[in-house]
């Protein structure tokens, strides 16, 4: 192979590692209801794998650049493939185990859960809403950027972080201007879902214009060492991982992931590209195949709600560490049996609507 592959696979591949560095970054923080030794836990560095959120932003926009009608219908497709696994846990493991609260809850709060604003019910559900804006903005988006992709792209970028600090600043604003007292967007859910969108907006748009403008794969890696590569790999890998945590809770409107996700991207697609790594690649890309079922899946484990009745099917150890690895394992092979079962009665339903 002389040039880097970004396929399919390698999308999977990318997912696979996201929902890994996910899983380790919700499963080592001090969630649980029963006593469990961390002596030998990660210290907090656990935090370094929040990159995950800037890797799958990345994915958004770099698979949706492959869409050949980038239309609304397109966009509808995929707003349905993201709601039907998280309506399945919502609606088959969470509201039946809390049933008591869903009955009592304000119905505003019930919608909002059902895409994502509201995390009540599952914990890590913001994505759901942030995958429906970012479907509805990138038809536009994308057909403003095809017509100078860099320099149009440079503009969105710019546009859309300048927009969120306005929004961000809103109460601020109305309150000098006006004397009309606005509460914090963070008291307001509909406003910080709308904050969050635009934040992440930029990392989506990078994303499209690698996919558009073929980066990854313009990387010719045949002279390359090997010994080098591997190399050269993991010190991006760490680098942009120490990187992330140093600037972490630096007081930043804009999302460093928009730098730190490409580069390690783009050392995980080199090192993928130059060799073929068989088994590991086998087992990435089944866990990026099922990332949005764990993705939902392992919420049950920690959302406040619910975790009283799922959290000691994983607490059956006392070691945080053994306690990770069976709740990774236990969310794969959950998220493997849904998916199987869905598609095939998705495959059926579909054979039955063709005749």
């Amino acid at each position: 192979m002389t040039h880097v592959r970004f396929d399919k696979e390698m999308t999977g591949i990318l997912k696979g590692v996201a929902i890994l560095f996910m899983m380790l970054l919700h499963c080592y923080p001090n969630n649980y209801d029963v006593a469990i030794d961390f002596t030998y836990d990660l210290h907090g560095y656990q935090r370094v794998f929040r990159i995950c959120v800037g890797i799958f932003v990345f994915l958004i926009g770099y698979g949706y650049s492959f869409s050949k009608t980038k239309d609304f219908r397109y966009s509808v497709q995929h707003i349905k493939k993201l709601l039907i696994p998280y309506w399945i846990i919502l609606f088959i493991f969470t509201f039946p185990v809390c049933y008591k609260a869903v009955l009592n809850e304000d119905k505003l709060i019930l919608l909002y859960n059902l895409v994502g604003i509201d995390s009540h019910y599952n914990w890590y559900s913001w994505f759901v809403y942030f995958f429906i804006f970012t479907m509805i903005e990138m038809p536009f988006l994308s057909r403003y950027i095809d017509k100078k992709p860099v320099s149009n792209s440079i503009i969105v970028v710019i546009g859309v972080t300048l927009l969120s600090i306005l929004w961000h600043e809103v109460p601020r604003i109305m309150s000098m201007l006006f004397g009309i007292q606005v509460p914090p967007i963070a008291e307001s859910k509909p406003m910080l879902a709308l904050f969050y969108c635009l934040s992440f907006t930029p990392g989506v748009i990078l994303g499209y214009l690698f996919a558009h403008n073929s980066y990854f794969e313009r990387i010719n890696i045949e002279r390359w060492p090997r010994l080098g590569t591997v190399l050269s790999c993991v010190l991006i890998i760490i680098t942009t991982l120490v990187l992330h945590y140093v600037t972490e809770n630096a007081h930043n409107p804009f999302q460093l992931d928009f730098f730190y996700a490409p580069l390690m991207i783009g050392a995980i697609v080199v090192l993928f590209s130059k060799f073929e790594l068989k088994h590991c690649r086998k087992v990435l890309v089944k866990l990026g195949e099922l990332s949005v079922y764990m993705w939902f899946f392992h919420a049950l484990f920690y959302t406040k709600v619910v975790r009283w009745f799922y959290q000691p099917a994983i607490t059956i150890f006392k070691d945080i560490n053994l306690v990770v690895l069976w709740t990774i394992l236990i969310t794969f092979i959950s998220s493997w049996l849904l998916k199987t079962i869905v598609d095939r009665i998705t495959l059926a339903l579909t054979k039955s609507n063709g005749r």
